[in-house]
């Protein structure tokens, strides 16, 4: 059934250890889904928005060498291959909240059927942040 698992068993010098999930309730397996999801999309959102402002920086830097300084050709390059991939690593990123953030959506109107918690602002916080990609990807 997992032939693609299988595969990945063996390293080059050591054995990758199997995820063990531990015997408990669904309702604790949800929990903790919404647990460690909202610290990953915490950690996701703020790199992203460490990245952003790293490149407005560079894009600062950039507008402030001369057109026709000698240097500018040469440090414009430099610039280019790491913005490159600031912005390609941005987009995983952006990436993984779009598939998270659904995910944290279930947990949260989950949490609030079964456990009867109000989850109205984690709801809400995750539309807003779901809208806010969703804008990006269209601008």
């Amino acid at each position: 059934m997992f032939d693609w698992l299988k595969q990945w068993r063996r390293t080059a010098n050591s054995t990758i250890r199997r995820a063990v999930v531990p015997e408990s309730s669904l309702d604790a397996h949800i929990l903790t889904q919404w647990t460690d999801g909202r610290v990953r999309l915490d950690f996701l959102l703020a790199l992203i928005k460490k990245l952003g402002a790293s490149l407005e920086q560079e894009v600062e830097t950039l507008r402030q060498l001369g057109h026709d300084d000698p240097q500018y050709g040469s440090q414009a390059r430099q610039m280019v291959e790491p913005n490159l991939r600031r912005f390609t690593f941005d987009q995983y990123l952006r990436a993984e909240c779009r598939t998270l953030i659904p995910l944290l959506q279930f947990c949260a109107r989950d949490l609030a059927q079964s456990q009867s918690r109000d989850m109205t602002k984690e709801l809400n916080a995750l539309a807003e942040i779901q809208a806010a990609i969703k804008s990006v990807d269209r601008g």
